[in-house]
């Protein structure tokens, strides 16, 4: 019963139980948070991914989540609550922060060194989004393109080389249908999310976008 699951969730510690939670379904997983309490349950809420806190946040009335937040304290806060003022069937809504950035003059030595520092937090690294010192988007280098490129060559010489990134990104308003336009037409597994000024939100990928459409496949 669920007072079982609470105990088992309770029994870890809060990165363990933070994997747990992001398991099961999520109907379950809104029981127990609840059944947890903002208290007990925000130390869980820190360990996992934002992705997660968002859906889960969504999932919940808006007054119950407002005291859930409130609870998460730095910058995951502040991410989570940005996430949640997007509708659920755009671009900003679907988007993830789930994907590593890097400035234009870093060399590839560089970047490969911060794959191996930082892979473990990402879902998958298939892309590198490169952005300048305002967050505005550069473009986009694959990592196959990267393990091949020389290793003192600088990111912004890889994303011009790779113009095509440029042309295929989201604008946040966009819905579900320019979405799929969009990644179909340029055979994308992810698409850069930008703000009117070129910024850098966030990036949808394909398994989000069908995930929306059949939610329960």
């Amino acid at each position: 019963n669920i007072q079982h699951g609470s105990n088992l969730v309770q029994s870890l510690d809060a990165k363990d139980a933070a994997k747990v939670l992001e398991e099961i379904e999520p109907k379950l997983q809104k029981i127990l948070v609840k059944y947890l309490g903002p208290d007990k349950a925000s130390d869980i809420l820190s360990q996992m991914s934002i992705d997660e806190v968002v859906d889960l946040m969504k999932s919940l009335p808006r007054e119950e989540a407002k005291v859930f937040l409130s609870h998460l304290r730095g910058a995951k806060m502040k991410n989570v609550e940005k996430l949640l003022l997007y509708p659920d069937d755009t671009a900003g809504g679907l988007m993830t922060l789930d994907f590593m950035k890097v400035e234009p003059e870093m060399t590839v030595k560089q970047v490969m060194e911060d794959i191996k520092k930082h892979s473990a937090k990402h879902r998958s690294v298939l892309y590198i989004y490169v952005v300048d010192d305002d967050d505005k988007f550069k473009g986009v280098v694959s990592l196959r393109s990267l393990i091949v490129a020389d290793s003192g060559k600088k990111m912004s010489e890889l994303t011009h080389e790779d113009d095509f990134h440029k042309n295929s990104t989201l604008d946040v308003d966009d819905d579900v249908d320019e979405i799929m336009e969009v990644m179909t037409k340029y055979d994308l597994f992810t698409a850069a999310v930008l703000d009117d000024n070129g910024k850098l939100l966030g990036i949808v990928s394909i398994d989000d976008v069908m995930r929306h459409l059949v939610p329960n496949a």
